[in-house]
C-alpha cells in the first residue's frame, strides 16, 4: 500500500484493514505506519559476530567476511529490499526510524570489534564504517542494472580500502 499509494497517503487504520487486524492491535506491533512500512531490517547473526569478535585472521579478511554473510542474508528478501528502499527514499520519518535501529547495530558491532582492535574510538570507526557501506551497497544494488548485491559489497569494500591507504598514507 505504502509503495503503490505513498506513506503518506494512508492511514493506520487502512493499513489495519489491510491486514484484518485492529488500529490498536496495529499499534501493539507498531509505533506508527512508518515503523510498520519498513519492518525491522535484518540484524548481524549471532554467528557473524561471533565470528568477527573472535577471528584471528587479518581483521579486513574477516570484516569483509562479514559483509559478504550479511549481504547474502539481504539477498534473500530483495523485492522486500526494493520496496523498502523506495519508502525510504520518500519519508523522512521512515529514514528517522531506520537510523535508529542503524545507531543499536553500529553500537552491538562496536563491541564485537572491541575484542580485536582494543580501542573503542577505533571500534566505533569501523563500526560506523561498516553500517554505512552495507548502505552504499544496497544504494549501489538498486541504482545500477544487472548488479547483484554482493557485487555491490565487492565495489564498496575496494572503496573502503583506498579510502583506508590515503588515510594511512596522510598519517605517515
Amino acid at each position: 500500500m505504502a509503495v503503490r499509494h505513498g506513506l503518506e497517503n494512508i492511514t493506520t487504520e487502512e493499513i489495519s484493514a489491510a491486514a484484518g487486524v485492529s488500529p490498536r492491535t496495529f499499534f501493539n506491533y507498531y509505533t506508527n505506519k512508518e515503523a510498520a512500512a519498513i519492518g525491522a531490517p535484518p540484524a548481524f547473526r549471532e554467528a557473524d559476530k561471533d565470528a568477527l569478535r573472535d577471528g584471528s585472521g587479518e581483521l579486513a579478511d574477516d570484516l569483509k567476511q562479514f559483509f559478504d554473510r550479511h549481504m547474502e542474508a539481504l539477498a534473500k528478501d530483495e523485492p522486500v529490499l526494493r520496496m523498502v528502499g523506495k519508502i525510504l527514499r520518500s519519508n523522512e520519518k521512515a529514514r528517522g526510524i531506520l537510523e535508529g535501529f542503524l545507531i543499536v547495530a553500529r553500537g552491538e558491532l562496536t563491541e564485537c570489534l572491541c575484542h580485536r582492535v582494543k580501542d573503542r574510538q577505533t571500534a566505533a570507526a569501523l563500526a560506523s564504517s561498516s553500517t554505512d557501506a552495507i548502505g552504499r551497497a544496497i544504494f549501489l544494488w538498486e541504482h545500477e542494472d544487472d548488479l547483484s548485491l554482493g557485487t555491490a559489497m565487492d565495489i564498496v569494500w575496494e572503496g573502503m580500502i583506498s579510502a583506508s591507504r590515503l588515510l594511512a598514507r596522510s598519517a605517515d
